[in-house]
């Protein structure tokens, strides 16, 4: 019998992620094309958090709560300045093949406010993992 594990799907989706990234910087990294990935933060308040808050409303409301009184979650307007930063950026300051994260809890939202290059997993480091992620999901879309 199958399970779901919202968790475990969110987190192998952020791993396509950087993988899909890998390898289109070696697939396309030539071509002018900027090819970036970047953290946003932990924002729970953002409609990402609905499986914990469809499971357990009261429990991750409060959550979100203590997550923003503590400060370990940023606001959603920092995961969009970031967002911004990273697409709008010139090369010489996020260069095309970049992982750009912050501390936790930082709202920092540029190099120069400390959202920085940063290192991946040994698993998002992956060439033939990402090769493969490439492939299957040509195969499906029919590039």
């Amino acid at each position: 019998s199958f399970e779901y594990d919202g968790g475990k799907v969110y987190k192998d989706s952020k791993l396509c992620n950087l993988l899909f990234c890998r390898e289109a910087l070696k697939r396309w990294g030539e071509d002018d094309i900027a090819i970036r990935s970047y953290n946003p933060g932990f924002i729970p308040s953002s409609g990402l958090f609905r499986a914990p808050r469809k499971d357990n409303w009261l429990g991750a409301s409060a959550f979100t709560f203590i997550a923003g009184l503590v400060g370990f979650a940023v606001p959603i307007e920092v995961g969009g300045e970031r967002l911004a930063y990273m697409a709008s950026a010139d090369d010489t300051e996020v260069p095309s093949g970049s992982y750009f994260s912050a501390e936790v809890g930082s709202k920092a939202a540029t190099k120069a406010e400390g959202f920085e290059p940063s290192t991946v997993s040994v698993e998002a480091s992956d060439d033939k993992l990402a090769t493969r992620l490439w492939d299957l999901s040509t195969e499906y879309v029919v590039m």
